[in-house]
């Protein structure tokens, strides 16, 4: 199995968790925040048509794709496919106050990835802030 299905599983088993866990802790009085990044590790589950739809690979020459369309409540998955490290954080570089959840992907080592759920319709900006001029967004309907 290659290691970006491998990446792909993964990431599958990472949501459903949390999404079982979401599902158990709603009777709950405590608020839950809108977006988490989430490192993956190589266990379990089947991919999704979904997640194969919200993946953004981090090569050297940037994001593929540079925009994603979401539907609000999706994830995206960056996955770095490079030989070395990237670092997503929202726009405007060096501040990176835009969006800040952006800035929970953060850093990403060769061969590694992270999601964010996508909770509210919009666009939002990124950056690698090791590399400013890699720049993507993520549309969210």
């Amino acid at each position: 199995m290659s290691k970006n299905a491998l990446v792909i599983i993964a990431v599958v088993g990472v949501i459903a968790i949390a999404g079982i866990w979401l599902l158990k802790g709603s009777s709950k009085t405590t608020p839950t925040p809108s977006y988490q990044a989430s490192p993956t590790s190589q266990e379990s589950a089947s991919p999704s048509a979904q997640v194969s739809q919200n993946l953004v690979r981090i090569t050297s020459s940037g994001f593929e794709p540079q925009t994603i369309t979401v539907k609000a409540g999706e994830s995206v998955i960056w996955v770095n496919e490079n030989t070395v490290s990237h670092q997503v954080n929202s726009v405007v570089h060096p501040t990176h106050q835009v969006y800040p959840p952006l800035n929970t992907v953060g850093m990403l080592p060769a061969g590694e990835s992270k999601s964010l759920v996508f909770a509210d319709k919009g666009t939002y900006k990124y950056h690698d802030h090791l590399n400013p001029s890699l720049t993507g967004s993520v549309v969210v309907e």
